[in-house]
């Protein structure tokens, strides 16, 4: 096997040392030191099996394995190495690594490749420094522009751009991606969920990157004293939004497969035990991978919030925060990855990814594909996470060949 899990367990436990909150998970925010531990590390590993490096637009970084051709697409695996506060050891990380074997593997067999092979590491994927996800890939893919990109701050006032600066990141091509510049891309990456443990799969084969629709929803009623107010003379906000928040797991179970609603943010006024709510605002985000009915769970969610509204005589506002179209992955890509999987005698799993991914963005300007591995109890963005080594090694066996199939 010229995939070895000693040398990933290995580059897991050098980047993973690199952490701002050692014993409460892993914090490590873009063009932090934490951060650029960890990218130059990746970067002397390269080096080490003699791979040209450089930053494309946005930051990331991109390893580049010459094909026997001197010009055409290339085709390029990876992830990224940016965490969420006080996050797991896996998030991006196991994809970074997973590339970064594949690339050994390569080399070393000095197996052939008509077309350049690439080991990228996408910059802010999770948007935990400077509150805008997946930014290195919509920055390089142009989907952000040079003059937006120059305006974004971290919390502390810090751009972007400064603090790509101040961490000696040099842009060698500032060129965006193209068709005629990349033909696929190819992400492994923890499932952060426990679809494939529940069927005991060792590898996902993800065929769409749900859609989401973020919503705000803000219930007006009238603020009034807690004790002198008759039940029939109320007009309560918290009553009303609570039928509807109620009512929004209804709406999500009624889906067809795929679809999920959350409310993770509840506000009320005057917040006193004392007084009958006047103001109740909460989120609402839901996720399809079909647009159709994404659509339809969010219209659904509306009429509910409306009609609870008017039958209490509460006033009701509802405002899109935040909306993503779904992505689908190429088909071909996807039967390569099952086809590539079923010779291992591994049986993958066909699923959606309920989560963004850098993938995502690529998957606008060329073919793409993405291979799930196990997350043990489904948890994610938390210390607790924990993938097993031997399926992220059998996943970067499955990258690697499906890489090298796609660069012949």
């Amino acid at each position: 096997m010229i995939i070895r899990k000693d040398r990933i367990q290995k580059d897991l436990d050098a980047i993973n040392a690199f952490n701002g909150t050692p014993g409460k998970g892993v914090t490590r925010l873009t063009f932090s030191k934490e951060y650029l531990g960890a990218l130059y590390y990746v970067v002397e590993e390269l080096r080490r099996i003699g791979v040209e490096y450089f930053f494309s637009p946005g930051g990331n970084l991109l390893g580049r394995m010459a094909g026997s051709e001197t010009s055409g697409p290339s085709v390029m695996m990876g992830s990224h190495l940016d965490s969420v506060a006080q996050g797991g050891r896996f998030d991006g990380t196991a994809g970074v690594v997973a590339a970064l074997e594949a690339a050994r593997a390569i080399r070393e067999e000095e197996l052939a490749h008509r077309l350049p092979i690439d080991l990228v590491v996408f910059a802010e994927e999770e948007g935990g420094r400077f509150g805008w996800g997946l930014l290195g890939s919509s920055a390089w893919s142009g989907k952000i522009t040079p003059s937006q990109l120059a305006r974004i701050k971290d919390r502390d006032g810090v751009g972007y751009l400064e603090a790509m600066e101040r961490a000696g990141i040099k842009i060698r091509d500032s060129s965006t991606l193209t068709p005629d510049s990349l033909k696929a891309m190819l992400e492994l990456h923890i499932e952060q969920g426990g679809v494939l443990e529940r069927q005991n799969a060792s590898i996902g084969v993800v065929e769409a990157i749900v859609g989401i629709k973020q919503m705000i929803v803000t219930i007006e009623g009238s603020a009034d004293h807690a004790g002198t107010t008759p039940m029939n003379l109320r007009q309560d906000a918290m009553q009303g939004a609570a039928r509807i928040i109620a009512a929004v797991e209804t709406v999500a179970r009624q889906e067809a497969e795929g679809g999920v609603a959350t409310v993770g943010q509840v506000f009320c006024e005057p917040g006193q035990a004392n007084v009958i709510p006047g103001l109740v605002r909460f989120s609402v985000d839901v996720r399809h991978r079909d647009e159709s009915r994404l659509k339809a769970m969010a219209s659904a969610v509306a009429y509910l919030a409306e009609n609870q509204s008017k039958a209490r005589n509460l006033r009701c506002r509802i405002e899109v925060k935040a909306e993503a179209e779904p992505v689908m992955m190429s088909p071909e890509i996807c039967d390569l990855i099952e086809k590539i999987a079923r010779k291992k005698g591994v049986e993958p799993v066909r699923m959606a990814s309920g989560a963004g991914h850098d993938t995502g963005i690529i998957a606008k300007i060329s073919s793409a594909g993405m291979i799930f591995v196990p997350s043990q109890a489904g948890r994610s963005h938390c210390a607790e996470e924990f993938t097993r080594v031997e399926d992220i090694a059998l996943g970067a066996e499955i990258l690697m060949e499906t890489v090298l199939e796609l660069a012949k």
